[in-house]
């Protein structure tokens, strides 16, 4: 069990590193986000190569109706990567990595509208106590209309991920998880791509270092970060693993601090502490409703 934990830590501090790195790229974030995207494709191809068996039932084939939420999937996850990775450049990386964990609160009304879904109306309390948190993390802030729509950026990232969350876990019903994954890089890569051209960013690095960063950001997120999440997840348990992602905003401060000398206020940390804690009980609630069928 303690080797899984360390391997979830470091997953996590892997995924919150490559973040941190955005800020080092010679190019666009949205491109940034292009390349972490493209560069994961050898990789999940030599996964569905060395794990294909030809005798294995490896799952639906790909019709449209298969292929349809994968693809939405990576749409989704490109809009959560561009808001996100410019919500970093614009904020603190402890706020953006926080706000963009509020998934259950987006999830909730998704589900209740969209699917009919039922949820327990103790969710109202989670809801309540984010709100405060959220305001007490967004007074404190104080840094000017730039700070405010960085927070704003990664609450929309939140938004896309629950999008992307609700796509991948059908897709993923009814294709291989590699398979699906690798849809889901090619159609998000390109889908950055186009947006970051339509923005006049800059996608090609200038300089070696520019390349290593692009690679760094690649490895750590996509490849040693996700697959090391997604091993080591499956080992420990359900309650633990969520609450373990609670982690990222701390890691992510400390790399701030580590990184860019970025400490936050005293009033910061208690926001940040308060959404936390209804993130953690939201998250438990939405989970038991979902499940309670």
């Amino acid at each position: 069990m303690n080797r899984y934990i360390l391997l979830t830590l470091l997953a996590i501090a892997s995924i919150v590193l490559a973040s941190a790195l955005i800020r080092y790229s010679q190019i666009g974030p949205i491109a940034t986000g292009a390349y972490r995207l493209l560069l994961a494709i050898p990789m999940l191809v030599v996964v569905n190569y060395s794990t294909h068996k030809p005798t294995q039932n490896t799952g639906a084939k790909l019709s449209f109706a298969v292929a349809l939420p994968a693809v939405l999937a990576g749409v989704f996850f490109a809009l959560d990567l561009s808001v996100y990775n410019l919500s970093v450049i614009y904020t603190t990386l402890a706020e953006a990595t926080l706000l963009t964990n509020m998934v259950p609160f987006f999830v909730a009304p998704i589900s209740i509208v969209f699917f009919k879904e039922k949820i327990s109306p103790q969710f109202l309390f989670p809801v309540v106590l984010a709100l405060a948190g959220l305001a007490l993390l967004l007074g404190s802030s104080g840094s000017g209309n730039r700070h405010f729509s960085g927070d704003l950026l990664a609450l929309l990232s939140a938004l896309f991920y629950s999008l992307f969350f609700i796509s991948i876990k059908s897709a993923r019903n009814n294709y291989p998880a590699a398979k699906t994954m690798l849809i889901v890089c090619l159609v998000g890569g390109v889908t950055l791509l186009l947006i970051a051209m339509a923005r006049h960013e800059a996608v090609f690095p200038n300089s070696g270092f520019g390349w290593l960063i692009v690679f760094l950001i690649a490895f750590f997120g996509q490849i040693l970060g996700q697959t090391l999440l997604a091993y080591a997840m499956k080992y420990i348990p359900l309650n633990l693993s969520a609450l373990f992602l609670l982690l990222s905003p701390v890691f992510a401060a400390l790399f701030a601090v580590m990184m860019f000398h970025e400490w936050l206020s005293a009033s910061q940390v208690a926001g940040i502490s308060v959404i936390l804690i209804a993130v953690h009980f939201g998250k438990k609630i939405l989970d038991r409703s979902l499940s309670a069928k």
